[in-house]
């Protein structure tokens, strides 16, 4: 085996490795979750794709629930780092039958994350800003398109990434039939609302629940796994015993 192979194959098989991938992947979930309230008390149409009908109703709630809006850039763009940095560490340590899609789908939830970090960025720090321009109608409206369709594609991301990652139940995080079937769901309506949102056929208000949802189920994947981990003994230490 090649020092290359060896080396992929200690960090599928190290617990260390494994605990701090699910930990990080678990706080930035979390740090989802505070997000998601955030962009729920600002407001569907402050804050989420299709939300408002008007530009002017939009304009005047993005400057009215400013506050909240500053709050979600706050809490979700480390939060997404974090994901990221863990969604790409969990997708080394998938290994055997079923490998590829799952790893394809933790590459996929890392992407998300980093759509998610402009995502965040901007409702809070571009947006409201933006919003208060006077005269400012048509580069809010630019800005405001640019969010709404990074923000979709981004969760149609997370749902796609969730659907991978549970493509197969034979992870042994998967013992947790609760996480597996949160995180198929999630990925569902993931995949469905912004689907629908992209084509323009409705589905926007499903949207942010969605989100919601994905950040809740992949916390409860994270702490999953990182209890999956418990008990398994590093290669290292097993290749001494043998």
């Amino acid at each position: 085996m090649s020092a290359f192979g060896s080396s992929t194959r200690d960090v599928a098989e190290d617990p260390h490795f494994v605990r701090i991938a699910a930990v990080l992947t678990g706080l930035g979930a979390l740090g989802v979750i505070a997000t998601s309230a955030c962009y729920a008390i600002a407001g569907p149409q402050a804050a989420l794709p299709g939300g408002a009908v008007a530009v002017e109703t939009a304009r005047a709630a993005s400057m009215q629930a400013a506050g909240w809006m500053r709050a979600a850039s706050l809490f979700g763009m480390p939060s997404d780092v974090l994901f990221t940095v863990g969604g790409l560490m969990l997708a080394a340590t998938r290994r055997g039958a079923g490998a590829g899609v799952a790893i394809a789908g933790w590459l996929a939830l890392a992407i998300a994350g980093v759509l998610f970090t402009i995502v965040d960025s901007m409702v809070g720090f571009v947006l409201p800003p933006m919003a208060a321009l006077v005269n400012g109608e048509a580069a809010y409206v630019g800005v405001r398109a640019l969010f709404d369709v990074l923000f979709a594609i981004g969760a149609w991301t997370v749902g796609a990434g969730a659907l991978a990652i549970a493509w197969s139940a034979h992870w042994r995080e998967y013992r947790s039939r609760t996480a597996l079937w949160l995180v198929r769901a999630s990925g569902v309506i993931g995949v469905v609302a912004n689907s629908a949102y992209l084509l323009g056929l409705p589905g926007a208000r499903l949207i942010g629940p969605g989100v919601a949802l994905g950040a809740v189920a992949l916390l409860t994947l994270a702490i999953a796994v990182f209890r999956s981990s418990r008990g398994v003994a590093p290669s290292g230490a097993r290749q001494a015993a043998a």
